[in-house]
């Protein structure tokens, strides 16, 4: 025989040992798989859940940093010597509590002097109008008079304003921080002496895609957490909203306020939020009984002790559960365990952990 007939013949028998080969895998592999998963016939066990209802929330996460509900920087409003340096930082104050005083004996001095004009000037007044009805002083001086005193209690007023302004006091409640001038230190009108802020809630800012803007309401639920406070979630409400979208960023800014009644929020903490948007009852399964292939999702519905491969459109997915948006109905039973070793109407037995979740 020639070479040529030899590796013609070699060729023909390769095809032949390959064309049985792929034939073999294609047609009758699965069904010898099917016998030694099944074990001659008997069911595969595997473990199932029902399909159930449950509340699914939309929500976006982002950053912020916590504010003061309210914030001043404590600013005499009148300059001089600090006399008395009247708080410690942290310290809690009551509105109208006295944060510091300035020297104010020229103040006194300019009061003491403006109330004894006033008694003059009331005396004179009041001699004039006793002369008056005797027809000894005239109208016109007892008008004059009159002038004088309203003048000099305008004074008073002024002056006792004047030593009013040498006691700095907190305009509302809130702790106060450290102090930035010492006693004997001279202040004008724009030292700062020390900051107030009002921590009974704190603001929490964080900005968001524009494309949020139309579903972003006033009241919206907020939870926060900072890694400060391992385990703890700040529950909070939306209750600002900017009315401009930033140009640049594409996002627009949001304020949600977070009661703190013990004062455990400091001003300026980094804080990871997550806004809910909206919630409603949701058709969900375990997340490990959906079986992604080729961009298309399914799982395994239990009929009758078999199972039936059903296509499913899958939704949100949070702790560890999926909703179906589309393919399964209230009250089916899926396979949770064991999904890798079936095939559509393949017989199953669920175990004995998952019988009752399964009915």
């Amino acid at each position: 025989m020639s070479t040529f007939k030899q590796l013609l013949l070699i060729l023909l028998v390769s095809a032949l040992l390959y064309g049985g080969f792929v034939g073999w895998n294609r047609y009758l592999a699965p069904n010898a798989a099917t016998t030694t998963q099944g074990g001659a016939g008997r069911p595969t066990p595997v473990e199932a859940a029902p399909v159930r209802r449950q509340v699914m929330s939309s929500v976006v996460e982002a950053v912020g940093t916590t504010l003061a509900h309210q914030s001043v920087e404590i600013i005499p409003l009148a300059g001089g010597r600090v006399e008395e340096i009247g708080f410690r930082a942290g310290q809690m104050v009551d509105a109208g509590a006295v944060v510091a005083r300035l020297d104010s004996d020229i103040e006194r001095a300019n009061l003491a002097q403006s109330e004894a004009e006033l008694r003059k000037t009331a005396l004179a007044l009041e001699r004039a109008r006793v002369l008056r009805q005797k027809n000894i002083a005239t109208k016109a001086t007892v008008d004059d008079l009159t002038a004088t005193m309203a003048a000099a209690e305008a004074e008073v007023a002024r002056a006792r304003r004047k030593l009013d302004d040498r006691t700095i006091r907190a305009p509302f409640a809130g702790a106060l921080g450290i102090s930035r001038v010492d006693r004997g230190a001279r202040v004008t009108e724009s030292t700062v002496i020390t900051t107030l802020d009002d921590l009974s809630s704190v603001d929490i800012e964080f900005a968001v895609a524009e494309m949020l803007f139309a579903t972003t309401k006033i009241g919206q639920a907020v939870e926060a957490t900072a890694v400060a406070f391992p385990g703890r979630v700040f529950i909070g409400t939306v209750t600002e909203v900017d009315s401009r979208v930033n140009p640049l960023s594409r996002s627009f800014k949001i304020r949600a306020q977070v009661p703190n009644p013990d004062r455990e929020l400091p001003v300026g903490m980094f804080m990871t939020l997550r806004m809910i948007l909206a919630s409603d009852e949701v058709l969900v399964v375990p997340e490990e009984a959906v079986v992604a292939e080729s961009g298309t999702a399914f799982v395994f519905v239990l009929e009758n002790d078999k199972v039936k491969r059903r296509k499913v459109t899958v939704g949100r997915r949070e702790l560890g559960v999926a909703e179906i948006v589309d393919g399964l109905e209230p009250g089916a039973v899926v396979i949770t365990r064991g999904t890798g070793k079936l095939r559509d109407g393949m017989a199953v037995t669920v175990s004995e952990t998952s019988i009752g979740a399964a009915q």
